[in-house]
């Protein structure tokens, strides 16, 4: 049973946001399963992996998209991204000094995230984008 279902809340109303954020559901539920079946040190090394390249990909879009459609909260924007890149950083840091990140710490962040990022500052841009003619 996963853990976070994605359903009406988290939509943005951007057709690529809401794939990108999605996948954040998936990384989240396969590390939760992970967990709860005692595989959760073995998997975290590849959610962490695929974390940094979400944020290589989707934060470049994203904020493409908000630039492009003069978002004024873009700059504030921007600085959330790049506390979560710093905090990926750091689960990878700690991967490379011995060999695990604390699965629990990586699920709570990314639940947090979806929470308080998704939910509340990506809402934000929402109707921005979507008059600015990007859906």
């Amino acid at each position: 049973m996963a853990l976070v279902t994605w359903d009406g809340s988290y939509r943005v109303n951007v057709k690529s946001c809401d794939a990108a954020h999605q996948k954040l559901f998936y990384l989240m539920n396969t590390l939760h399963e992970a967990m709860k079946s005692g595989q959760g040190r073995t998997l975290v090394a590849g959610i962490v992996h695929e974390l940094e390249r979400y944020t290589q990909t989707h934060f470049l879009a994203e904020e493409a998209l908000l630039q492009r459609a003069q978002y004024p909260n873009l700059k504030d924007h921007r600085l959330e991204h790049r506390e979560f890149v710093a905090q990926v950083k750091q689960f990878k840091d700690d991967l490379e000094v011995d060999g695990t990140a604390n699965s629990i710490a990586v699920l709570t962040f990314l639940k947090d995230w979806l929470a308080n990022h998704i939910k509340k500052t990506d809402k934000r841009y929402s109707g921005h984008l979507n008059s600015s003619g990007i859906n």
